[in-house]
């Protein structure tokens, strides 16, 4: 890949979209950021191209042509009624990019999927018994996705699986291991994640893998009490 790609990236103004760009554009990278509702233009990133484009419903070749990688970072927030019925941003939308890059011509794609869509002896036994089942048909789309990759002849591809996401700061301290998670590696830092993708494409790094992203972390932000507060609060606020 050249020194300095120009790379795609969709959902550029979720938590790990913004933290890619940010770190993509101070290596000097070119960056277009792809996003359904574009953030206020104080909010952007300086240097980023940004472009408003619906992956589920717009023609995405235009917007990717030209570049030499794609980064999804595509995600689904958890509610009671996307873990019931997600919507399909790991599969149709995934499949409309990878048709999108064939018509422009693009063989590179690093996304996100997750650790959990395996089994993972790092996470605690209680978070694989409650939290993992109520993530159960959010986790079938990444594993329909990822078989998605798989087949696609002629694309190199990435789907980092990190571990329970935390926003914390960039450690350079993550730990990447192929599928499945290191010992004491449940966490992972979002701005980890989007180094991980970053330097995948640029630096050509675990194609065709699955590498498991995690960090450990101090007990009062991966220990039991920690978790299930947080755990709480997420399930709590998705049944208001």
């Amino acid at each position: 890949m050249t020194v300095n790609p120009t790379l795609a990236v969709f959902e550029a103004g979720g938590k790990t979209g913004t933290l890619l760009l940010e770190q993509a554009t101070r290596r000097g990278h070119h960056v277009r950021g792809l996003e359904h509702h574009l953030p206020d233009p104080a909010n952007r990133i300086e240097g980023v191209d940004y472009l408003r484009c619906d992956v589920l419903e717009d023609d995405l070749a235009d917007a990717i042509r030209g570049c030499d990688a794609v980064i999804s970072t595509l995600g689904v927030s958890f509610t009671p009624s996307t873990a019931i019925d997600p919507p399909p941003l790991y599969t149709k939308g995934t499949r409309r990019i990878l048709e999108a890059m064939g018509r422009a011509g693009v063989d590179r794609i690093a996304v996100i999927s997750a650790t959990f869509v395996d089994q993972q002896p790092a996470a605690p036994l209680w978070f694989r018994l409650t939290a993992v089942p109520a993530l159960t048909n959010i986790l079938e789309h990444m594993r329909a996705m990822e078989r998605m990759l798989e087949a696609e002849r002629g694309l190199s591809w990435t789907a980092a699986r990190p571990g329970w996401l935390i926003d914390l700061p960039y450690s350079g301290e993550a730990q990447v291991k192929a599928r499945t998670l290191r010992t004491d590696c449940f966490r992972c830092r979002h701005a980890d994640l989007a180094a991980l993708l970053l330097d995948s494409v640029v630096s050509g790094t675990w194609i065709n893998e699955k590498p498991a992203i995690g960090k450990p972390e101090t007990d009062d932000l991966e220990g039991v009490l920690a978790l299930r507060e947080e755990l709480e609060n997420l399930f709590g606020a998705a049944s208001r």
